[in-house]
């Protein structure tokens, strides 16, 4: 009888420049490359780090997954390119799915919980993707400490 387990792959860093991110400000990853690894999902995780000040706004920073089928020629939503950039983009008329946010209440180092993404693509991670980060915790992000990575998830068959 078979028997079928959980693999994960290796930790990685997003290409993702979230030092410095001001708040009302949302930062894309580069795009992350799934058509040869062929994952069914990643886990991701992000540290963080707000300068001193009141949180306001909407008191969080929150995680949206982007994708494409098409790995020769992708096209993205939201004006996504699939290169670490900035990116303005209001939380209301975003057309890309939620896969995360962490609440700030103080400033200080904030851990997310570890977050899956292929449920914002039916459950299969799509060949290419990745995440927007946006910051609307009402404080900017420190200048260094803030990074985000992720874990390939796959099933084994013994």
């Amino acid at each position: 009888m078979s028997t079928i387990r959980t693999q994960f792959g290796p930790v990685t860093n997003f290409t993702l420049t979230l030092n410095g991110l001001a708040s009302g400000l949302g930062r894309s990853s580069a795009k992350v490359e799934n058509q040869n690894s062929r994952y069914i999902d990643a886990i991701c995780q992000f540290k963080l780090k707000t300068v001193a000040g009141s949180p306001s706004d909407r008191y969080a920073i929150y995680f949206f997954a982007w994708g494409s089928a098409d790995d020769v020629s992708p096209a993205f939503a939201a004006g996504i390119t699939g290169v670490d950039e900035s990116i303005f983009a209001a939380l209301e008329t975003l057309s890309i799915r939620p896969v995360g946010s962490v609440y700030v209440s103080t400033p200080g180092t904030l851990i997310t919980p570890p977050f899956s993404v292929a449920p914002a693509f039916g459950n299969v991670l799509p060949p290419v993707w990745g995440i927007l980060a946006i910051n609307r915790c009402g404080m900017a992000l420190d200048a260094v400490d803030n990074v985000g990575f992720w874990r390939g998830v796959e099933f084994e068959v013994s």
